[in-house]
């Protein structure tokens, strides 16, 4: 008969620390409002005292995505960027000028983006809404004659 050895006590220290690495990647996400790559994630980790190394932060980006926490896009130059999804979806109206940001939610736009997997046969439909303008401070300092 054949011995079944217990695993040993360092791999789950591993898995132990794979899962802290991958919770400090999503409380750094958290913090910030908007979309980063992941370099642009790793650096501000990295500036704020994290030894934590690229490829760590590419794999717990990568599950952290097949787990439903955080949202993907690609940027213009073909990167992709990722932000923290919340429990309560919402999407982000940005100033194009000086960055100011507010949450949003639609339950219309939200029927409409499942009606539309559903006419075309998609199912798990995600989806990222980047909505810009120019909030009421930067109309006002961009034109000051316009009272």
């Amino acid at each position: 008969m054949r011995r079944v050895r217990p695993k040993p006590q360092r791999r789950r220290r591993g898995r132990e620390r794979v899962a802290e690495r991958r919770a400090d990647v999503i409380a750094a996400l958290k913090e910030n409002a908007g979309f980063l790559t992941a370099s642009e994630l790793h650096a501000t980790m990295v500036r704020s005292g994290n030894t934590i190394g690229l490829t760590t932060v590419y794999r717990a980006l990568a599950r952290a995505e097949r787990e439903g926490l955080l949202e993907a896009v690609r940027q213009d130059g073909g990167a992709r960027a990722y932000r923290h999804l919340p429990q309560v979806h919402a999407h982000h109206l940005t100033c194009r000028e000086c960055g100011h940001g507010v949450l949003f939610a639609s339950a219309e736009f939200e029927a409409w983006v499942e009606t539309l997997g559903q006419r075309y046969g998609f199912l798990d439909v995600r989806h990222a809404v980047s909505a810009t303008g120019t909030c009421s401070g930067c109309t006002t300092a961009l034109n000051p004659d316009s009272d």
